[in-house]
């Protein structure tokens, strides 16, 4: 087996065991929220056809041992047709129990009929030109304390619903106006009801509701409560789904975000389509949105399929980002064929397709959920199954499978919070984290791969910008140094010539006039040969250096040099040449500040001891030659940092129109005299210096007032 493969199966044992975990959780999570939160019989006492109701905060539910009366609509009451004991002259059950999943079609196994001759036979009536079928429940309620206010709670009823107390009219639960026209409630029913003085209660619940309908009456236990509590047990399923909203809207807002690193953004606008169906489906499953019965069983179903349709072309949607996506016609066209097996669905069923008719919706709800979940599974493991986007598909596939399960529960719920909603909170928030958790991730993956990619191209660039210079700097040294061999060439021979000349005279004269000459002529021309001598040394040295730094860059070592302490030391040195003159140094350098630069110090010395030779040679007997040097841009970053150095004297200057030459190789000012020394080369090989550390230098100066040198480096750090 190959290493991808064993890889890919190592992958799929992982994906595999999450999974089941996952759905373990999941099993234990729905069953643990439906024992905990369903209603169960409180077990009161029950004597002569009374319930007797005990002084508790706690809710006291009620499952049995109601009389229900057919045939009887809110409307009999209300005209006086039919009063509480007026249930003894018709048809009757008494000993009733409520049944979760057939109303009063299953009136329990302890009912008993009354006036059976005339129970049999009994027929919907008709009002008002619609068909509907009607009962009234009836119990009485004994309160132990007669002074205190309770609230009765209905919490499912298939049907309208009208509640009455003692005769007194205490109106349609969920507060419905109008019977067909939906209104907004709040989730549960609640309605007060007062005992009389003797503390009793006779509770008539009048349902009437569509023929439609397979399970019409109330289908979850009665309960009563104090006041004190209802209002408690009211607004939990109203906190309930505005956290639901809140996570809404914060997934709608941060998934713009987290959906921008989606190969396909359409799968962020599916998973916001899902949650607003969800949301939709739980506030009509419990009465926030108050419909009659058969129009909520016909919304509900419609979300219901809307919502696993959707499910499976996210799923779809997901599962084609992949590179192995199947490329097969049927597998690409599954979520049309599934959106138009869905609209045909709902056509079939709401327009009351004859095989539905006594079990709407759940086999339609079934068999659909079934099918798309064969289509989804059968695509996720045959093809895509180990992938690393399959596991968040698997989740979503369980997460489908339990929602559409827990929907189908009719579990009688304490509060008004559906298991199908605490799961999907749950469920929303773990992939919300695998959702953010994935972003993070590839967010920082992402950040160091840009990172790298920066540092990368800035190495690159600045090495190409190194190589680029180099090259320029190649060729215009080679073009430089072809000129300056020309130059040397016409230089050497011009100003060699004169001292050339000069001891070719004194030795022509020696030759000729030998013996003629005294001594002291004798010596004064052998004087005047060697230093026409030494003359023709200095400028061959200063030649065969300029012309080295200007053709070997391997003649600079590089290294961090202190400006502070390079000064200070020539300084010292021509301090001491000075000691018998009236001429002095000046240093001006920072004490805590050792002005780094990069330089070849060897080479700087030479800088600054031509600078400095040159202000002593050309000022005046008496002179002072100031040295200073500082941080420029000190509050800036180190790469703008400059370091600057001022050699300056107050001697005999240089003419204004001849400072751009200066720097010219044999080139002297014309006031520079013919008793100071000098080749007119060592400006030039200050400038050539200079240049070599990618530095600048400048002249100001003034006839009769001294120059200042500026020389401007770049800093290397504090």
């Amino acid at each position: 087996m190959s290493v991808r493969s064993g890889k890919s199966v190592k992958n799929q044992t992982k994906q595999l065991l999450l999974v089941l975990l996952f759905i373990l959780v999941c099993v234990l999570l729905s069953n643990q929220i439906n024992f905990e939160a369903s209603r169960r019989d409180s077990g009161v006492r029950y004597q002569n056809g009374v319930f007797m109701i005990p002084d508790s905060t706690e809710m006291i539910y009620i499952s049995k041992n109601l009389t229900f009366v057919p045939n009887v609509d809110y409307t009999d009451i209300d005209s006086g047709e039919f009063s509480y004991y007026d249930f003894m002259t018709i048809p009757y059950a008494s000993e009733v129990s409520i049944s979760e999943t057939a109303g009063w079609s299953d009136l329990g196994e302890d009912a008993i009929i009354h006036n059976y001759d005339r129970f049999e036979g009994v027929q919907p009536i008709t009002r008002e030109g619609k068909t509907k079928v009607c009962g009234v429940y009836l119990m009485t309620l004994h309160f132990e304390n007669a002074n205190t206010t309770y609230h009765l709670n209905v919490p499912n009823v298939n049907g309208l619903v009208k509640i009455y107390c003692n005769d007194n009219n205490l109106g349609f639960l969920w507060r419905r106006v109008d019977e067909w026209t939906p209104t907004f409630g709040y989730g549960y029913g609640y309605v007060p009801i007062t005992p009389d003085s003797d503390g009793i209660a006779r509770i008539m619940i009048a349902v009437s509701t569509n023929t439609k309908i397979h399970n019409p009456g109330i289908v979850s236990f009665p309960a009563v409560i104090q006041t004190s509590e209802a209002m408690t047990v009211a607004i939990i399923p109203s906190l309930w789904l505005m956290i639901q909203l809140i996570l809404y809207a914060f997934i709608l807002i941060g998934g713009f975000l987290i959906s921008r690193t989606f190969k396909n953004r359409s799968i962020f606008y599916y998973f916001i389509i899902i949650e607003l169906l969800i949301i939709i489906y739980t506030m009509v499953d419990c009465n926030f949105i108050a419909l009659d019965t058969y129009n909520r069983e016909i919304l509900k179903f419609i979300l219901f399929i809307a919502i696993n349709t959707t499910v499976f072309i996210l799923i779809n949607a997901t599962l084609n980002e992949s590179d192995k996506a199947p490329r097969q016609k049927f597998m690409n066209l599954m979520p049309v064929l599934v959106t138009v097996g869905a609209i045909l669905l709902v056509f079939w069923t709401v327009f009351e397709a004859p095989v539905f008719t006594n079990t709407f919706p759940l086999i339609p709800e079934v068999a659909f959920i079934v099918l798309i979940g064969l289509l989804a599974g059968y695509k996720l493991i045959f093809f895509h199954f180990g992938e690393r986007g399959s596991l968040y598909v698997t989740i979503m596939i369980v997460c489908q499978i339990f929602f559409s399960a827990n929907t189908f529960s009719t579990v009688n719920r304490t509060y008004n919070i559906p298991t199908y909603s605490v799961f999907f909170v749950i469920a929303n928030v773990t992939l919300e984290f695998f959702f953010i958790m994935r972003y993070v991730i590839q967010s920082r993956k992402l950040e160091d791969t840009m990172e790298h990619m920066q540092f990368l191209v800035q190495e690159k660039t600045l090495r190409i910008s190194e190589i680029n210079k180099d090259l320029f700097n190649t060729n215009k040294r080679l073009m430089e140094n072809e000129q300056a061999r020309k130059n040397v060439l016409s230089n050497v021979s011009h100003d060699l010539r004169t001292p050339i000349t000069a001891i070719r005279g004194y030795a022509e004269i020696l030759l000729s006039r030998k013996g003629n000459l005294t001594d002291s002529q004798e010596e004064n021309y052998l004087r005047n040969i060697i230093r026409r001598a030494e003359q023709m040394e200095r400028i061959i040295s200063d030649i065969v250096e300029l012309t080295r730094l200007e053709s070997n860059v391997n003649e600079f070592q590089f290294m961090d040099v202190s400006i502070s302490e390079l000064i200070d030391e020539i300084c010292m040195m021509y301090e001491a040449d000075l000691q018998d003159t009236k001429k002095k140094i000046v240093v001006e350098i920072p004490e805590d500040d050792f002005l780094f630069v990069k330089a070849d110090p060897k080479k700087l010395s030479r800088v600054f001891e031509n600078l400095i030779s040159n202000a002593i040679n050309y000022t005046f007997e008496e002179a002072v030659i100031k040295v200073k040097a500082w941080r420029g841009n000190e509050d800036q970053d180190i790469s703008k940092q400059t370091i600057n150095i001022d050699i300056s004297d107050n001697g005999i200057g240089i003419p204004e129109a001849e400072i751009p030459m200066i720097f010219d190789r044999f080139y002297r000012a014309k006031n520079s005299g013919q008793n100071i020394k000098g080749t007119g080369i060592g400006l030039s090989i200050v400038k050539t210096i200079i240049d070599r550390h990618d530095a600048s230098i400048s002249v100001r100066s003034a006839i009769g007032k001294g120059t200042t040198f500026h020389i401007e480096m770049k800093a290397t750090y504090r």
